[in-house]
């Protein structure tokens, strides 16, 4: 069985990118930071969330549902990441595009 989308960022590629965006913009994660880091409790807010999405917006092309923003989702980089590969994955079934992210 072949890869529905090989062009899709793997999960570990996402990660690594939330993770950027999240150290760049809004957090001072400590070293010890990893994908399954709770956010919340290194400081994620609300006003962080909406930060989040806007630069989720920003660099992978793609606005999230409201549905989609839970705290089960936003926990951690782990669950942002799977959450945001399914959205990439559900755009690129629909318009037959890959769902590459854009160059910073």
């Amino acid at each position: 069985m072949s890869n529905p989308a090989p062009d899709l960022p793997s999960i570990s590629s996402l990660e690594a990118d939330l993770a950027a965006i999240i150290r760049e913009r809004l957090l001072d994660l400590p070293v010890s930071f990893d994908p399954g880091t709770n956010l919340y409790e290194a400081g994620l807010d609300s006003m962080g969330i909406m930060q989040l999405l806007l630069a989720i917006e920003d660099r992978f092309g793609i606005l999230l549902p409201e549905a989609d923003v839970s705290r089960k989702n936003f926990c951690n980089v782990t669950n942002l990441s799977g959450l945001l590969r399914e959205r990439l994955l559900q755009r690129s079934r629909q318009s037959g595009k890959p769902g590459q992210p854009r160059e910073l």
